[in-house]
């Protein structure tokens, strides 16, 4: 292809699919302005449509006798395979494909005649070679757009999500179709549908429930939100599927854009409740708002209470979002079942709400990271239920006929509302027939037929993927099935010669585990089938990663970060950008010198404390108004208020009625015809033999380790997402970094205020810990690991084992060093422990360093007892010492005598401050037990960061919690190492 054909690619490249465009769907349509400005940047002469059907035409073999028309850019497309982040060749062509699909749709006339007639037209084919084009298009389709979407994998969403997928069986016009049926107007259209259906963002649903929620909006006259041009279309089948599948990726890409203006019009539409489901270091739920507003930095809420207002605050969240900060100090009751009203930030402009429902029903949201609010229960997917306890009963009776086996009620869960039950892991897996109770609307799906990918380890990106490891399962329903079959396959379009999986079942419902069957890293079309059909009746994208496949921005390639003692006085508490030659990097160390000072002291034997009494917790804010005795919340008894009909106006196939006390909506049918074929779906269901829905009990550390060695780097929002589905809870996010760090796996940035900005995890290295023993730290993956126990066979054994909830490989016996450096292994000699230990400055260096601000305002305080190691309630703060300030957060300050004379405190974290205090009042809380040859401090008292390094790179492990002795031990640590750590905490 010659240069202006290579310049137009590049510029179209940069104009359509440039990082403006990260995270969003992309499509390959482009109207006159953007072919304009493409053509311009590649400086073509003639910038309109022609002039790209031009160039276009110049790079196919149309007038080459004996030359496939599309032979040079098949093999275009087929060189691009080993380069996939290079711009797709055939972009070009695929812009003036979608372009012609768009002009067809124009009028309405869909068949693929139509579609052919204007690609000759644009391109200007010679009549006699009509059908040698359509058939060699046919022949390279899948090549040419998969090329496209290949480039756009491998940028990992960096330049969009990709859409030009044909895994419905809608091969060659459909593809150009699924770039033009929705346009750049339609999208933000449909934006506004998904607030005004509640929906969140980053939701995932079926095609099935899309086109129900979809329709009664389609069909209305005036179409709105939706254009007339979704309208037209939406009439015609084919079209339709395509506006479906278009609007479920919109929705998935979604960033809750256009829902603020839908908010201030229907604030208890769009303001959802949150549940966080937590085991560590309990089992418990937390409760939470999540606000329809985005938040550029902290911020209030101001909710309205009978006898005034509370203000509580905020927290940016996923997905344009906010929520409730620091939800400890609020009452769970009142979130959950009272009616709530207020306004986001400081002026009236941005109401919110929410209107407590009898029974409620939260599917889990990967981009929130928690379970999420929602209208009506979806088939397959995985939810928790509350309800009312009076609704008991009815609710469990509900689930027993419709739900899969393995739901079951929460009990025993502290700071529970009272009156309220949940149940966890609720599966719907068939519909209710007839009518049912008005309390029971939000678990009854509307769709009859589902394709779901539950469970499995969600990786975070741009790009919707899973871990190869803990793959999901694919649960296929289909209402009156007499059978249904789910089959997989390896790549992005369906082929017979590329199953890999399959499961078939008699009945209404087929569930296929993908765990346990070695799926390799890569992309998957689950398609489910009914009744021995041919074509799918619907189908998923399944992608699998793991490390062995990282991602990688590609500017930054290789980012990392590194502590250095030329960053600031702090820099063994936080990590920053490799520009200072001198530093410690995982368990390297390159450039620093020893601070070589003897130890006055030993570090004295551990002595257990006793801890003294535990503070009382303050009063909870109440963010709500109670409901009345005679509401619908109490009595179940709904009160709908349906429009008039007036004389000479046309019925409407649905008519929505909203209860005039708690504003339950519901359709009611709004024709003869619609009641009719309402009753006739309402058909009786016999569930067949269902395997029931088993959790693991025990987290798997190893898949999430891997999946941080997948993302590589990022911030503590993408850390808490992968942590989050091994725990839910901010403090166990935070635990497991901390325990990350410590043992050098990954080095950790932070601000001024000590909380976490960005981690990244480091380079692989094997450190020694005994002769003859070493520990791999830092990144790994499946394939590092059988590489370097191939290179060792016969040498050493590598063992891979979890250790203090951390992913470990330990190599024993001889190591091939020289085999190894060849191979690209880093092997430490000595350990670093030691080292690292001489390059700390003293504890009380560090202190002085700390952020000073002025006290903030809180609700109470408690000080940090060094006798007993443990927090104990203050009125004043008028002590030397370590303070948790308690609003609807904890902030943790130290104070000097200077700080009481000028009424400021010095910020740190839960950790630093403890050990501070501890040393000012010469009672150190590290001490030495002989007799196991390891170090020990009170629990939740472990050494930060590098302090913590030098004791964990002794033995390659984590510090361990023994809980019932409230301790947490750093095992064997060699005595010069912890005289030399003492030394630093104790001056």
């Amino acid at each position: 292809m010659d240069s202006e054909y290579e310049r137009v690619s590049e510029a179209l490249a940069d104009v359509m699919f440039s990082s403006s465009q990260a995270g969003r769907p992309v499509y390959a349509l482009a109207d006159a302005d953007t072919v304009r400005e493409a053509l311009e940047a590649a400086e073509i002469e003639d910038r309109t449509l022609t002039g790209l059907a031009s160039i276009v035409r110049s790079s196919l073999q149309l007038n080459e006798p004996g030359v496939a028309p599309f032979h040079g850019q098949a093999e275009a497309a087929r060189r691009h395979r080993r380069e996939p982040l290079e711009t797709p060749p055939a972009l070009p062509l695929l812009v003036a494909l979608s372009i012609a699909a768009e002009q067809m749709q124009a009028d309405g006339d869909l068949a693929a005649h139509n579609y052919y007639s204007r690609l000759h037209r644009m391109l200007h084919v010679p009549t006699s070679e009509y059908q040698r084009v359509e058939n060699d298009y046919r022949r390279i389709a899948d090549l040419l757009w998969g090329s496209l979407n290949s480039w756009l994998e491998a940028w990992e969403g960096e330049r969009g999500i990709p859409t030009a997928y044909a895994v419905g069986g809608h091969a060659f016009i459909g593809l150009p179709m699924s770039q033009a049926v929705v346009r750049q107007h339609d999208r933000a259209s449909l934006h506004e549908l998904f607030a005004i259906e509640g929906m969140t963002p980053g939701l995932r649903i079926s095609p099935d429930d899309m086109s129900l929620a979809m329709d009664p909006y389609a069909t209305a006259t005036p179409s709105l939100p939706l254009s007339s041009h979704l309208s037209r279309l939406w009439r015609v089948p084919a079209a339709r599927e395509r506006i479906v599948d278009a609007a479920c990726l919109e929705l998935e890409a979604w960033d809750g854009s256009g829902i603020e203006a839908v908010a201030s019009a229907r604030p208890a539409v769009t303001t959802r409740l949150l549940a966080f489901l937590r085991t560590f270091p309990r089992k418990s739920i937390e409760f939470n708002l999540m606000l329809p507003y985005r938040s550029e930095g902290p911020d209030i809420a101001r909710f309205q209470l009978a006898d005034g207002k509370s203000i509580v605050p905020t927290v940016s969240g996923p997905g344009g979002s906010t929520r409730l900060s620091g939800v400890e100090g609020v009452s769970a009751a009142s979130l959950v079942g009272e009616q709530i009203a207020g306004e986001f930030g400081n002026d009236d402009s941005r109401p919110f709400g929410r209107r407590p429902k009898r029974v409620t029903p939260l599917r889990w949201d990967d981009l929130q990271g928690a379970f999420v609010e929602i209208e009506r229960i979806s088939l397959g997917e995985d939810s928790i239920v509350l309800a009312r306890s009076d609704a008991r009963q009815r609710v469990e009776a509900h689930l027993e006929a419709h739900s899969r086996p393995g739901w079951h009620e929460l009990t025993d869960l502290p700071a529970y509302p009272e009156g309220w039950l949940l149940y966890q892991h609720v599966q719907i897996v068939s519909a209710p027939t007839g009518q049912m109770h008005f309390d029971l609307l939000p678990l009854a799906p509307r769709a009859r037929t589902s394709l779901t990918l539950r469970g499995g380890f969600v990786l975070p990106g741009l790009l919707r993927k899973w871990s190869a490891l803990e793959p999901p399962e694919a649960i296929a329903l289909a209402a009156g099935a007499s059978s249904v079959e789910v089959r997989v396959y390896r790549g992005a379009r369906i082929d017979p010669a590329m199953l890999v999986a399959e499961s078939a079942q008699p009945g209404e419902l087929a569930v296929l585990p993908l765990v346990h069957r070695d799926l390799s890293d890569g992309e998957y079309v689950v398609a489910m089938f009914v009744d021995d059909a041919i074509k799918p009746s619907s189908t998923a994208l399944l992608r699998l990663r793991s490390a062995s496949t990282p991602q990688f921005r590609v500017e930054d390639v290789d980012i990392r970060l590194v502590y250095s003692p030329d960053s600031s006085l702090r820099w063994p508490l936080t990590a920053g950008p490799p520009k200072w030659p001198s530093h410690v990097n995982g368990a390297r160390i390159v450039g620093l010198d020893s601070l070589v000072i003897e130890a006055a002291t030993r570090m004295p034997e551990f002595v257990p404390r006793e801890r003294g009494s535990s503070a009382a917790a303050p009063a909870k804010t109440r963010v709500g108004t109670p409901m009345t005795s005679d509401s619908c919340l109490v009595t179940g008894m709904h009160r709908f208020l349906l429009p008039p009909v007036l004389p000479g106006e046309v019925p409407t196939r649905s008519i929505e009625g909203e209860c005039t006390t708690c504003g339950l909506v519901r359709r009611f049918a709004g024709t003869p015809w619609a009641a009719k074929k309402k009753d006739a779906t309402a058909k009786a269901t016999v569930l067949p033999e269902i395997p029931p829905v088993i959790e693991s009990d025990e987290p798997d550390f190893e898949v999430a380790f891997d999946a941080l060695n997948h993302v590589g780097t990022g911030s503590f929002g993408t850390f808490e997402r992968i942590a989050a589905q091994v725990e839910g809870s901010g403090l166990f996010a935070d635990s497991f970094l901390r325990r990350l760090e410590v043992v050098g796996h990954v080095d950790v940035a932070r601000d001024d205020y000590l909380q976490v900005t960005e981690w990244a995890v480091n380079s692989s290295t094997l450190v020694p810990t005994a002769d003859g023993r070493w520990v791999l730290i830092g990144s790994r993956s499946g394939a590092l690991v059988d590489r370097l126990t191939e290179l060792v066979d016969g040498d050493a054994e590598v063992t891979a084992t979890v250790d203090a909830e951390l992913a470990r490989v330990e190599v024993a016996g001889k190591l091939p060093i020289s085999v190894l450096a060849e191979a690209g292994f880093t092997v430490l000699e000595t350990s670093p422990a030691k080292a690292i230990a001489e390059t700390l400055p003293a504890l009380g260096e560090v202190a002085k360093s700390l952020k000073r601000v002025i006290v903030p305002i809180h609700r109470s305080a408690e000080f940090w007892d060094t006798a007993s190691a443990s927090w104990h309630q203050t009125e004043s703060l008028v002590r030397v010492g370590a303070y948790r300030l308690k609003d609807f957060g904890s902030t943790y300050a130290i104070r000097t005598a200077d700080d009481i004379a000028s009424g400021t405190i010095g910020l740190g974290n839960a950790q630093i401050v403890k050990h501070i205090a501890n040393l000012w009042a010469g009672d150190p809380l590290v001490g030495y037990n002989s007799r196991s040859g390891s170090v020990v401090t009170p629990l939740g008292a472990d050494l930060p960061a590098l302090y913590g390094r030098a004791l964990a790179l002794c033995s390659g492990r984590a510090p361990r919690e023994i809980v019932n002795h409230r301790m947490l031990q750093y095992p064997l640590v060699p005595r010069e190492v912890a005289d030399i750590i003492y030394d630093r905490v104790s001056r």
